[in-house]
């Protein structure tokens, strides 16, 4: 995939101005979905979210949160795309979409859980050295703290709560996160690395640091990793914004599902012991659909030479 940014500024300056935007449009949102959470909520609510309690008023943090995330990033990424290219849609590579790559997209989402099932089940029996014991105690009240904010916002009762959740945690976070990290940053690492494979693992590691759920860090850097190659390869970010759709979707759904079926939400941390036969069939058909992805992004790309 060539890359087409700026030829009047060096890749680390356009790394700046893309942090800079981050920064400005997650303070600029932030405080508009802060002003509009005031008019709908009352100022009261707001200022006990700003204390600290995001479980006041679940409506007000979930507000917040998509006002914030569009503006950290999918706005940075499309200003960003026009600064660098003139034209945000062809910089994000929007502008081309294959059903038969969407496809497959789909099938190895599906085929690839068991493995990242077992990733899950490595990261969470890691453990730091003993020196490290108090770092290590800090990583796991962050993840507990994560688990119980992300059970509140998944807590839904109703059709309309599970679509505004899907907003949230789905769509907003897919076409944002995607925008930004393969978008831009995988980009900006290549021009700066000269490697493709460098920049998909720096990207995919930031990706998953940025999460702040440490025992979670493999199996979401694994993803953002084959993203990554899903962008390289195909050339169109609508790839790895569908893959990300739908893992972020079928966690919200599950959810919903399970409070349906009167379960508790606790049981959606639980990953259910695989067999190492599961395993190995998922290794091997995550390898199989990815080398028939690349090789059709291939001959799609021998297509267009000819």
């Amino acid at each position: 995939m060539a890359d087409s940014g700026s030829t009047q500024r060096h890749p680390f300056v356009s790394l700046i101005l893309l942090l800079l935007l981050i920064f400005a449009g997650a303070i600029i949102f932030t405080l508009v979905g802060a002003i509009i959470a005031a008019a709908a909520y009352g100022l009261p609510d707001l200022l006990k979210f700003l204390g600290g309690d995001l479980s006041a008023n679940l409506s007000l943090t979930k507000l917040i949160q998509i006002s914030s995330s569009i503006g950290m990033f999918i706005i940075p990424a499309m200003f960003f795309g026009w600064m660098e290219a003139g034209n945000w849609q062809s910089y994000l590579r929007l502008n081309r979409f294959l059903p038969v790559l969407g496809l497959l997209t789909i099938l190895v989402m599906f085929i690839s859980v068991p493995l990242l099932e077992l990733s899950v089940e490595i990261n969470k029996g890691m453990k730091l050295p003993g020196f490290l014991s108090e770092v290590e105690e800090w990583m796991r009240r962050q993840e507990d703290q994560m688990a119980e904010l992300t059970r509140q916002l998944l807590t839904m009762t109703t059709i309309g709560a599970l679509l505004v959740n899907l907003l949230m945690l789905a769509v907003i976070p897919a076409i944002g996160e995607e925008f930004i990290f393969r978008g831009c940053l995988q980009r900006l690492f290549h021009q700066l690395t000269k490697n493709h494979h460098a920049a998909i693992w720096i990207t995919a590691i930031i990706f998953s640091s940025i999460h702040m759920q440490f025992y979670g860090f493999i199996p979401r850097m694994l993803l953002g990793a084959m993203f990554g190659y899903l962008f390289i390869w195909s050339n169109s970010l609508w790839l790895p914004i569908l893959g990300h759709f739908l893992n972020n979707a079928t966690a919200v759904i599950t959810a919903y599902v399970y409070q349906q079926q009167g379960k508790s939400l606790e049981k959606l941390d639980e990953v259910q012991a695989g067999s190492w036969p599961a395993y190995m069939i998922s290794f091997a058909g995550t390898a199989v659909i990815l080398w028939y992805f690349y090789s059709q992004t291939q001959r799609q790309r021998s297509v267009v030479k000819v």
